[in-house]
């Protein structure tokens, strides 16, 4: 039993050393990822800590960015919910530490994938190394996708349990998949969990029908599995429900143009000529300005590494009669279709009309994770085919390989001037004035190539060299294998540390900032000082690239803009029809006071009222804040009401001046035309994250315009505690009809699907790791009986 545990600590302790080649800046953390998907959830992260506190629970709203929005049902501020944050914070462990902690548990979960399907440690380590290693999951970390590596990280570990599962159809299996589904389901990355379904239901599917050893009955093993895959969702519910409920309305999920949504869907779809890149890392550039490739932008090339991808071929066709590997191949295939998009249609809309949620989804190309588990398996079947049967008589095979390998480097030499010339003229132009730059572009794109060709052909003629003295006598296989892990895992970290940290001729921005200037950046600066001083409630619009900022979130200033990608439909809608709120007399429906500015801006109605540097990881930006004229007060009572047919209609007509005299639009109303009202006064308002209380008082019927996002299904309103339906006005905002004299108005934040979550949540972990901790103690009870059953 000791010795059992030595490959897997082995494994362990090699897989946490070989990060720190590509991520060794970052283990001292005085570099951090400084991108915008890094930074920009760190201070609304860190303003709803601090509402944490005060408040006592859990936030579920916060008003700080797109004038308010969810946090858990958007998929924001989920670190609290996920269980194994809970011990991460209890050892006070760094974020970015946890990060590379799951890098390390991905290639751990292809090594214990590897082996539970019965490869050896050599090419158990091989596969875990090529997963944990893929680029993919470099270039997550380094560009701010936390969610989406931490998710990963856990695709190979559920296939294991799976797999146990199957073969065992036992109890405690039965809890292990369960937690770790729901585990992953709590990362709360969607659509890397639904590619993870997307292979553990048919495999599961395939071991408990078709495979010979699957364990104990059939019906029973695939009731536990059932059982664990609705367990696992159940651990994750606290999520799920609320995002659930959220969905139709964010702007991810609500219905708009059919043509529109699938253009947005399938922008990062990968077209089937860049899968050049698996093998040649630069065919298309290396991201940023250098790429020329079909997608909008990218950041890193979706390289397998040479000796993987050439053992993957190899594993397939090995094993092309085990059901194991034929499920890889297949699913390679399948997420290889996926990943084509709009360049390659029929299967990609096939899951797109039919498949649940998939709708939902964006960038095609992320469906490569798939690929990328699949192929480090199928290279660790290959690596285990060639141990146990090394080459015999193969001279043959080395003769003509060896001839490829001579004609491609005379080919390469001879046509390298004529390939230059036909690449460059295949280059996109490159949307930059300087000319000299222009050149400096083209010529990388080109070096790039050549060098990924000669790559190619060195390691292609390594390799066979490698394998003659194989055959030759003059090492062993075993020997030839550690040699074909090291190399690889080298050419691997390689294209890692390019990505973390590219050389200075690379044109490329190092994605690590200094956790220094991260620092300073989150905290206040002249202008949060100067807008956080300032009495009463009020929004700013940050104009142009500010607009995006998430940084006033941290000193609890309410802001227009922000960034996320999962905002509420209705304001997304704003937003597109007044081109980012470029319209005064909309920043003026939004209760905006303060306009804050990069660039001069000269309008009566924006008077100066300070200046100064608002710090951001980027640097000290010099800034100009405006107070605009006319702005309305967050409540206010309408004098007449305008009844509109569509929300694009309410819309256009507040950017006319509509709403100057304070008048507002009404769509859906319960009258015709315009409809005068009497006046009212607001006598106080208390307010809080996820409450707002208003007395007021009218002296006939009369509205009352709430400057808040219109969202009905989250917050509930009560007129003297009864219940009433709020009107959506100007057609993002809410209105009240408030009869006659003195009421309290009042609107709540629904927690009614999270705590529902919640307490399934935790009963569903309980009942997972009772699950584990019960099938573990009858399975030792049985195998006691049955070893004194075979004494006797």
């Amino acid at each position: 039993m000791k010795h059992a545990a030595w490959p897997y600590l082995i494994a362990i302790l090699l897989f946490a050393l070989m990060l720190a080649l590509p991520f060794g800046p970052i283990l001292s953390l005085h570099l951090v990822p400084g991108s915008p998907d890094s930074v920009t959830p760190m201070a609304l992260g860190k303003a709803l800590e601090a509402l944490q506190v005060q408040s006592g629970h859990y936030p579920l709203w916060q008003p700080w960015t797109f004038s308010g929005m969810p946090t858990v049902a958007a998929f924001s501020y989920l670190s609290g919910l996920y269980l194994p944050n809970l011990v991460f914070g209890a050892l006070h462990i760094d974020p970015m530490y946890i990060q590379l902690l799951h890098l390390v548990f991905a290639g751990m979960g292809g090594f214990v994938l590897a082996r539970q399907l019965g490869l050896g440690s050599t090419a158990a380590f091989f596969a875990g190394s090529a997963f944990m290693l893929n680029p993919y999951m470099t270039a997550m970390l380094a560009y701010g996708h936390g969610s989406q590596l931490m998710t990963a990280a856990y695709m190979p570990w559920v296939l294991w349990a799976a797999i146990r599962l199957s073969e065992r159809g036992s109890l405690a299996d039965a809890g292990l998949l369960a937690l770790l589904v729901g585990l992953q389901l709590q990362r709360a990355h969607v659509q890397i969990a639904w590619y993870t379904w997307m292979l553990v239901v048919p495999l599961l599917a395939v071991k408990i029908l078709v495979d010979k050893n699957a364990g104990g009955s059939k019906i029973k093993t695939g009731g536990f599995a059932l059982a664990a895959l609705v367990l696992g969702v159940a651990v994750a519910l606290q999520v799920y429900l609320p995002a659930l409920g959220y969905l139709p309305f964010s702007a991810r999920g609500a219905a708009g143009d059919a043509a529109d949504a699938y253009r947005y869907a399938t922008m990062w779809s990968m077209h089937p000529a860049e899968l050049l890149t698996y093998l040649l890392p630069g065919a298309y550039g290396f991201g940023g300005v250098t790429y020329w490739g079909f997608m909008p932008f990218t950041d890193f090339p979706h390289y397998a590494g040479l000796i993987v991808l050439g053992f993957a071929v190899g594993g397939a066709v090995a094993g092309r009669k085990k059901p194991v590997v034929l499920f890889f191949i297949a699913m390679t295939v399948l997420a290889l279709l996926l990943s084509f998009g709009n360049f390659f249609s029929p299967v990609y809309d096939l899951f797109y009309r039919f498949a649940p949620k998939f709708s939902s989804f964006r960038v095609p190309s992320m469906v490569l994770i798939v690929v990328a588990l699949c192929l480090a398996m199928l290279s660790g079947f290959g690596l285990q085919a060639w141990l146990d049967k090394p080459l015999g008589d193969s001279s043959r095979f080395l003769k003509w390989a060896g001839i490829a390998v001579g004609v491609m480097a005379i080919l390469f030499l001879s046509l390298e001037s004529g390939l230059e010339q036909l690449l460059r003229a295949s280059f996109p132009p490159v949307r930059i004035d300087n000319f000299s730059l222009v050149s400096m572009v083209g010529d990388l794109r080109w070096e790039l190539f050549r060098s990924s060709l000669f790559m190619l052909i060195l390691v292609f003629a390594g390799v066979l060299g490698l394998l003659w003295l194989v055959a030759k006598g003059m090492i062993n296989a075993r020997q030839a294998a550690l040699v074909l892990v090291t190399v690889s895992s080298i050419d691997l970290l390689w294209m890692d540390h390019k990505i973390v940290s590219p050389a200075d001729n690379s044109l490329r921005m190092s994605p690590l900032v200094e956790r220094a200037s991260l620092d300073v950046a989150l905290e206040e600066d002249e202008v949060t000082r100067f807008l956080s001083s300032r009495e009463g409630l009020f929004r700013i619009y940050p104009v142009g690239r500010l607009f995006s900022e998430n940084k006033f979130s941290v000193a609890g200033i309410e802001s227009t803009g922000g960034y996320h990608a999962a905002k509420l439909g209705v304001y997304q809608e704003l937003l597109s029809r007044t081109e980012n709120l470029a319209n005064l007399d909309v920043l003026r429906m939004l209760n905006v006071r303060y306009v804050v500015s990069p660039q001069p801006l000269h309008a009566e109605e924006l008077k100066p009222v300070a200046s100064g540097a608002l710090s951001l990881v980027s640097g000290q930006v010099p800034v100009a804040v405006y107070e605009l004229s006319g702005a309305m007060p967050r409540a206010w009572f309408a004098p007449q009401a305008d009844a509109v047919q569509s929300e694009a209609a309410a819309v256009e007509a507040v950017m006319q001046g509509g709403g100057s005299d304070g008048g507002v639009f009404v769509e859906a109303a319960p009258w015709q035309g315009v409809k005068r009202f009497a006046p009212g006064e607001v006598l106080s308002m208390q307010r809080s994250a996820e409450s707002i209380t208003m007395k007021v008082r009218a002296d006939g019927e009369a509205l009352l315009v709430l400057s808040e996002v219109w969202y009905p299904q989250g917050w509930k309103l009560t007129v003297d505690g009864r219940a009433q339906q709020a009107l959506k006005v100007d057609g993002v905002i809410r209105g009240v009809i408030v009869p006659p004299g003195e009421h309290e108005v009042r609107f709540v934040y629904d927690r009614s699907r999270f705590e529902t979550g919640r307490m399934v949540s935790t009963v569903a972990t309980l009942l997972s790791l009772g699950l584990i901790v019960a099938g573990s103690v009858l399975g030792r009870g049985s195998s006691k009986s049955s070893n004194l059953a075979s004494k006797s």
